[in-house]
């Protein structure tokens, strides 16, 4: 089956025009070094509801990415992810979804600029291939559209960011500053700022995102908070703000969030929508049994709804080749909507 996979993963990227040979590390010294590598995901995905209205398979390709990361002196460093995708069956086009440089002064205080992701809240620093189940949750989206609006709702845009670890690693601070995204209901020429504060208690994450799962390698406790703001259409204002905990330890995960908003856009003025997210996961072996809930309420509409995701994934060797299926559930609170349910099976290698 292993080599099934890896057979699987050098077909897709032949598609593109690209070797399996292509991943490897260039090193020039010391401080001068680049790592290039590819990942992919494979879905096949089954949606239908209880009244029975509709029934949809697909197998379609959510994510095969060519990825560079290094850098030219221990101070500047870079990153790129060029990703592919296809929107059911209909092929799109490739897109950098991640360009940065970083200017790593020093532990303390790092600057980064490009396009990458927003730092508001823990799920929007998370990357796909290190999810606990296929997918990731959708209520932080739905109260925090702004956020994801840039880039297919990847939480990615482009901007400037401050961040760096204080007191050893246990705080966390990310400053940003971004690019115009939120045009939902008028143009705007203004920026949106971010701010976000994490508190370690055991182990500090590294890097600039976090991993959704660390396959029992990390012995990690936080609490975050996030807070974006963004004016538009002379003087109206719209905010957001996250809390968030993370724990990982002998193969435990656990991880919940809240969300809010207030939403001051002409029609919607004073709606102020919140949701939030619980999920865990256990590794057991090569076996991760994993399950979330969530729930979203639109603060007095009928959009109302809860989504239950259950899970699990064969590790053929960790998040570097694995296999996962996943059942979810969605109710609505209007009557009369009828439950949607997705069942999904994913194929993911990545080197």
């Amino acid at each position: 089956m292993k080599k099934i996979l890896v057979l699987l993963m050098i077909l897709a990227l032949s598609l593109f025009g690209v070797s399996a040979a292509f991943a490897y590390e260039v090193k020039v010294d010391e401080d001068t070094y680049a790592k290039v590598g590819a990942k992919v995901q494979i879905l096949i995905q089954d949606t239908d509801n209880t009244g029975g209205t509709s029934n949809e398979t697909d197998l379609t390709l959510p994510n095969a990415r060519i990825y560079f990361a290094g850098q030219v002196t221990n101070m500047v460093k870079f990153g790129l992810n060029y990703d592919f995708a296809t929107a059911g069956n209909t092929a799109a086009g490739g897109r950098a979804t991640d360009a940065q440089i970083t200017l790593d002064f020093a532990k303390e205080f790092k600057v980064m600029t490009g396009i990458y992701r927003v730092a508001f809240s823990r799920i929007a620093l998370q990357d796909s291939y290190q999810y606990i189940l296929i997918s990731g949750p959708a209520v932080d989206r739905a109260v925090a559209p702004v956020a994801a609006a840039n880039l297919l709702g990847t939480y990615r845009n482009a901007g400037v960011t401050a961040w760096g670890d204080l007191l050893d690693g246990k705080l966390r601070y990310n400053v940003g500053v971004w690019d115009d995204n939120y045009n939902v209901y008028a143009a705007s020429n203004h920026m949106m700022k971010t701010a976000r504060v994490v508190y370690n208690f055991l182990d500090p994450e590294k890097g600039y995102t976090c991993a959704g799962c660390y396959l029992g390698k990390a012995n990690v406790a936080n609490v975050g908070v996030g807070y974006l703001t963004q004016d538009y259409d002379l003087d109206k204002t719209y905010t957001a703000m996250t809390i968030d905990g993370f724990y990982e330890s002998d193969g435990l995960t656990l991880e919940a969030a809240y969300f809010s908003a207030d939403e001051d856009s002409g029609a919607t003025t004073g709606v102020k929508p919140t949701s939030w997210y619980v999920e865990g996961a256990y590794l057991i072996g090569n076996l991760q049994p994993a399950a979330r809930y969530e729930s979203y309420d639109d603060d007095g509409g009928t959009g109302d709804y809860t989504v239950a995701t259950a899970g699990i994934n064969y590790l053929f060797d960790g998040a570097n080749a694995k296999v996962g299926v996943q059942y979810a559930k969605k109710d609505w609170d209007a009557a009369g909507t009828p439950s949607e349910n997705t069942y999904a099976l994913q194929l993911q290698v990545q080197f």
